[in-house]
Formats: C-alpha cells, sequence, structure tokens
C-alpha cells in the first residue's frame, strides 16, 4: 500500500508546488498592480497638477491685462463701466497670488518666480490708481503719460515673468507625461511577463494534474487487484475458519452429548441403587430398619434426580438451579402418599450456578422438605410445603423452606438434633456457608383463627456462588 501511495504523493506535492507558485505570482502581480496603479495616480496628480499652476498663470495674467485694457477703454471715452475689470481685479489678484503661492510650494524656483510678479502687481495696480485720481482731478494728459511711462513697461515685466513660470510649468509637464507614459510601458511589460509566466504555470499546472490523474488511475487498478487478492485471502480464511468452526460445534456436541449421557447413567444407577433400597425395606421386617432403608432411598433418588437434570450450559460448568430443584420436587412429590394431602409449592429463580454445587443443594432441599413432610403433619392432615430460593439484594443466594404444619416448637420430633437428617443439614449448609435457622411461619399477631404456627428454616448460602446471565 505504501509503494502504491508513493507516486500520488510526489504528484501530488508537485501539483501543490504549482497552484502555491500561481498564488505567489498571482499575489505578486496583484502587488505590482497596485503599486503601479499608485504611481499612475500619483503621476495623473502631478499632470493635472501642472495645468492647474499653468491655468492659475493665465488667469492672472489675463485679470491683469483685463485691468489695463479697462483703464485705457476708461481714458480714451470716460466710460465708468470700462473701470469693472479693473474693480474685478483688484477683489481677484490677491486671492489669485495666494493660490499660485501655494500651488507652487513644492517648487522653490516657481515660488520665486510668483514672489517676483507679486510686487509688479501691485505696482501695476497703484500706477492704475495714480492714473484714475489725475483723470478725475482734469489731468488727463498726465493720466495718459503715466500710463504710456510706466504702465505698459511693468505689464511687458509682469508678461514676460508669468510667460517664463509658463514655460517652466510646461517643461514640467512634458516631463511629468513622459514619466507616466515611461510608468505605462513598465506597466504593460511587467503585466506581459505576469501573463507569460501564469500561462507556463498553468501548463505546467495541466501536465501535472494529467500525470497526476494518471497516477491515482493506476494506483487505483493497483488497489483493485490488491483488493480482489485480499478478498480471495479473507474468503479462503473464512472459509477454513468456518469448517474449524463446524469441527468445534460438532466436538462440543459431542462432548455435550457425552456428558448428558454420562449423568443420565449417573442418575439411572443411583435410581437403580434406590430400586435396590426399596425391594431391601419391603423385604425388612424391622420397623426401625425398614425407616432408616427408606430414608436412604429417599436420599440417593434425590441425587439420582439432580444428576438426571443436570443439563450444562454453553461452558459446561453451570446448570440451572431451578431445573435441578425442580427435579428433585417433583421425585418428592411423586413419592407422596396418594390422596394430594401435601402439597408442595416451588418458587425458585433460574439462577446460574456451578454444577458441582448443584448436587449438593439437592440434597439440602430435599432433606428440609423431607424433613417437614414427616414431621409437620400428622398421618392423613392435609398441608403445604413451600420451597423458595432467591437471589438477595446483598447478592447472596437464600433457601427457605416453610410449612404450615404443627409448628417447631410444638413438634416433638423436630426437638431431636440428633438424627441423620438434621446432620446432614447442618453439614450441607456449612458447605454453603449458612447454618440453619428455624422460626414460626406464621407469627401470633398475623395467625389466622385456626391457623397452625407453621415452620419456617432459612439458609443463608453465603457460598454458592451465581454467575451472571448470559
Amino acid at each position: 500500500m505504501q509503494v502504491l501511495q508513493q507516486p500520488s504523493l510526489r504528484r501530488n506535492r508537485a501539483l501543490v508546488a504549482t497552484i502555491a507558485l500561481s498564488f505567489l505570482l498571482l499575489l505578486g502581480s496583484a502587488a505590482l498592480t497596485f503599486h503601479v496603479s499608485r504611481q499612475g495616480v500619483e503621476a495623473d496628480a502631478l499632470v493635472v497638477h501642472t495645468m492647474e499652476v499653468q491655468r492659475a498663470l493665465n488667469t492672472t495674467l489675463l485679470t491683469l491685462g483685463g485691468a489695463e485694457s479697462g483703464l485705457r477703454g476708461f481714458l480714451l471715452t470716460g466710460n465708468e463701466a470700462f473701470l469693472k475689470p479693473y474693480q474685478d481685479a483688484g477683489e481677484q489678484l490677491p486671492a489669485q497670488l495666494i493660490t499660485l503661492r501655494e500651488s507652487v510650494a513644492d517648487s522653490p524656483l516657481q515660488l520665486a518666480n510668483v514672489e517676483a510678479v507679486a510686487p509688479l502687481i501691485e505696482q501695476r495696480l497703484a500706477g492704475i490708481d495714480m492714473a484714475l485720481t489725475a483723470y478725475r482731478d482734469g489731468r488727463r494728459a498726465d493720466a495718459i503719460a503715466a500710463l504710456q511711462r510706466s504702465g505698459l513697461p511693468t505689464l511687458n515685466d509682469v508678461r514676460s515673468r508669468i510667460e517664463a513660470a509658463t514655460e517652466f510649468e510646461q517643461k514640467l509637464l512634458v516631463e511629468r507625461q513622459r514619466a507616466a507614459a515611461g510608468l505605462r510601458d513598465r506597466f504593460t511589460s511587467a503585466v506581459l511577463v505576469m501573463l507569460i509566466a501564469c500561462g507556463l504555470l498553468a501548463l505546467f499546472a495541466l501536465i501535472s494534474v494529467r500525470r497526476y490523474v494518471a497516477t491515482v488511475h493506476e494506483s487505483r487498478l493497483r488497489l483493485a487487484s490488491h483488493n480482489v487478492e485480499l478478498e480471495q485471502r479473507v474468503q479462503a480464511r473464512t472459509e477454513d475458519l468456518a469448517k474449524a468452526a463446524d469441527d468445534a460445534n460438532r466436538e462440543r456436541a459431542r462432548a455435550e452429548s457425552l456428558l448428558t449421557d454420562v449423568n443420565h447413567r449417573v442418575g439411572n444407577n443411583l435410581a437403580l441403587v434406590s430400586s435396590f433400597l426399596t425391594m431391601q425395606q419391603r423385604a425388612v421386617k424391622n420397623p426401625d430398619a425398614a425407616r432408616a432403608l427408606s430414608a436412604a432411598r429417599m436420599r440417593v433418588q434425590a441425587i439420582a434426580s439432580a444428576h438426571r437434570k443436570l443439563r450444562l450450559g454453553a461452558d459446561f460448568a453451570t446448570v440451572k438451579v431451578n431445573e435441578v430443584l425442580g427435579a428433585v420436587l417433583e421425585d418428592i412429590s411423586a413419592g407422596l402418599p396418594p390422596g394430594d394431602l401435601i402439597r408442595i409449592q416451588c418458587q425458585v429463580e433460574p439462577l446460574e450456578i456451578n454444577a458441582r454445587d448443584a448436587v449438593s443443594l439437592g440434597v439440602l432441599t430435599s432433606e428440609l422438605v423431607m424433613n417437614a413432610v414427616k414431621h409437620a403433619f400428622a398421618p392423613g392432615e392435609t398441608g403445604e410445603v413451600s420451597v423458595v430460593l432467591v437471589h438477595g439484594a446483598d447478592s447472596v443466594a437464600v433457601l427457605e423452606v416453610s410449612d404450615d404444619g404443627v409448628g417447631w416448637h410444638d413438634n416433638k420430633h423436630s426437638q431431636e438434633t440428633g438424627g441423620l437428617g438434621a446432620k446432614i443439614i447442618d453439614m450441607v449448609a456449612r458447605q454453603f456457608g449458612g447454618r440453619p435457622e428455624r422460626t414460626a411461619r406464621f407469627h401470633e399477631g398475623a395467625a389466622a383463627p385456626g391457623r397452625r404456627p407453621g415452620t419456617r428454616i432459612r439458609v443463608n448460602l453465603t457460598k454458592l456462588q451465581v454467575m451472571p446471565a448470559s
């Protein structure tokens, strides 16, 4: 897989490098365009500024010439209307001079020209005032003589200086226009270079993309080939695993069958032993011996019932306790006298326990139930024996066998704690970490009229290991 990825990675890196270069080139083009545009704007602003200075110079010269022409018309005709340009010049020229000074403030030579023109303009305006005063005083000849003597030379001097300033601005305008044209030429050249570079990069990117696509296609073909090979391997491995699983299931079924058969054989053998004991019981004439043989037969029968119901779980080590105890109680019920005088009720949770504990728990339950059947009821009496096995809130299993018979304290047989049954109960209870606790089933305050107190035997099976539900 790594071999397949290496060509794609190289092509991918080349494509990324091309895209990065293209981006940098576009970024450089944008920066150059912005820079050149700003320079173009500045050049255009300088050209406009030069033209404005020229226009301001011409406007100043025209304003002064208008005042001179108005004076001449007035002196020739005496018409006050010809003095209107002179009056306007007196108001406009100071402002025009200020504008000129501000416009050429960045050029010392031009500022010197303006500063030299300003006194001449003021001098000429003062001469016009003197001519007007002489004319109004009736000295027309003096006014004309003053106009000819000082007016024309001053006006020519002003005109020559303004023309020099205008010529300077014209040269400056030409230089700035040439600089702007050169800037545009450089911008055009740079744009052409950028376009050519972009075209080359685009061509290289196209070639890289085609190679990358070809490499990806080739990698996909190789990957598809590898996938087919892997699928074949997986299929072969799956078939091997399926075969192994079938073999394991057959072996498991065989082992389970063998275990079930063994348990049934053990149960049947124990049942055969129980039958032998029954035959021996019938042949014995001594009542005590007959009772001992009957008790032994019932214990063997309980063990046989437990073995026949040992249906092992998936782990071959656990059983359902309700199945085992149910079989034991069914056999006990079947062995009771006819007439259904004593009923055995079973309430056992379907807990999973170790198989090695099942038979012992069956023996303990059988002894407790048979004890209740023997000693809680008189011959011919009806009654009920209840068996309850629950998993308590403290995670400890509790076995409880109760009856509604005469009660523990009133039963003389129950006081004989030295019997074999009592010893078996104590021994098996200790095996599970508990001791039999005997109390009355019905309290005096809760007993109904005519109800017997009954007996309740409770064993806390603290050492009984209950498996979590699967």
